[in-house]
């Protein structure tokens, strides 16, 4: 451990347990160590938790970015698709055509709804 940072722990567990009633036996400076492996704890421990937090947000902001422009590449293909079947005039059995193909696809076939 660095000097300064021991330091402040011995000063920090010295102002907070030197009182008039431990001038008996005990010297501040068996009272700072005694609480100094307490002192790190409650500072690594919830600075490990900030840690692990702001990655956890990073990666969300990251991972819904990814999503968002995935979503909405789908959409555009989607829209030229739609423009390019009416431009052709598809038929209804180009469309069931489609539709079969759609629905043999694993990523698909979930947003395909078969009209009856």
């Amino acid at each position: 451990m660095p000097t300064g940072q021991r330091a402040l722990l011995l000063l920090l567990a010295a102002a907070f347990c030197c009182s008039s009633v431990t001038a008996t036996q005990v010297t501040c400076q068996k009272a700072a160590e005694s609480t100094q492996a307490w002192l790190l704890l409650m500072i690594v421990v919830p600075a490990f938790v900030n840690l692990v937090s702001i990655v956890l947000i990073v990666l969300t902001i990251v991972h819904v970015r990814r999503l968002k422009r995935i979503t909405e590449a789908i959409a555009s293909s989607t829209h030229w698709l739609t423009r390019t079947a009416v431009r052709v005039g598809i038929g209804p059995t180009a469309k069931k055509a489609l539709l079969e193909y759609a629905k043999s696809k694993p990523g698909l076939e979930k947003l395909v709804k078969v009209p009856k």
